[in-house]
């Protein structure tokens, strides 16, 4: 038996951070310190990074106020919007909140997206950062010329039954902010947020599971498989042995179905 859950970024990180700990669970690896491969000291150290953004320090991206955005997308101050404006805040200028609108054209063909989240065991720190900036590269790169959806899969194998956590990272004709997108790839989003939304279900259990490399079939069925003029998967960063992305190696990292 399948179970397969759906999130968009914010409705995933709010329940990280605000759920309570399921009766089946023994104990919360999400809140354990320290740890090499998580790349933070603790829970709320990378859930600032969830809420506030990951500074990915590549030269093609521009930040204002904190917040990261891809070249198309650009930030005008209004009175009302989806991010605050906080110079303007403190000066006590009226527009106080950021609007987000991409200089792009519209009627694109569409690109589905589709990236498998979770990390098997063995995988270096390094190796999986290095991964999430080569797919925010290719993003900002596909970007001028396709309409995209970037999804991403958290599949495990578990005791009885498989469960996929759908997390809808940057939806069709949404503009493209890159702290969300960033920070998804980013180890803790796995090893902390990711682990504590698990330990707030019933499925719980011990070792959290065996993640799933494959996750295709599901990522047909539930984002309408061949109705985006183009869908690319990208390969479990397990079956790769280092990754970075280049113009010319794409096809060797990602399959298109």
């Amino acid at each position: 038996m399948d179970v397969v859950q759906q999130y968009t970024y914010g409705s995933l990180v709010a329940y990280a951070r605000d759920r309570k700990q399921h009766k089946n669970c023994q104990y919360t690896s999400s809140t354990r310190s320290g740890g090499s491969f998580s790349q933070t000291e603790n829970f709320e150290e990378a859930m600032g990074y969830a809420i506030n953004g990951w500074d990915l320090a590549l030269e093609q991206y521009k930040i204002e106020d904190g917040t990261l955005v891809g070249g198309i997308t650009k930030l005008t101050p209004s009175l009302a919007g989806c991010l605050p404006h906080v110079q303007n805040h403190i000066m006590g200028f009226p527009e106080e909140m950021y609007n987000l609108y991409d200089n792009r054209e519209y009627n694109l063909p569409t690109l589905d997206i589709v990236v498998n989240l979770a990390y098997n065991c063995g995988i270096e720190s390094q190796d999986a950062l290095d991964f999430g900036k080569s797919i925010v590269n290719y993003i900002n790169t596909m970007a001028s010329n396709y309409n995209i959806r970037l999804t991403g899969i958290f599949g495990q194998r578990l005791d009885n039954h498989n469960m996929y956590d759908l997390v809808t990272l940057k939806d069709f004709d949404n503009a493209l902010v890159i702290n969300n997108i960033a920070f998804a790839f980013h180890p803790s989003f796995f090893r902390r947020l990711w682990f504590a939304v698990f330990e707030g279900k019933e499925q719980w259990e011990e070792g959290y599971g065996h993640p799933i490399r494959d996750t295709r079939k599901i990522a047909r069925e539930y984002l309408g498989g061949g109705k985006s003029d183009k869908t690319v998967y990208f390969k479990n960063l397990a079956d790769i042995e280092r990754y970075k992305f280049e113009p010319d190696n794409i096809e060797y990292f990602t399959e298109t179905f």
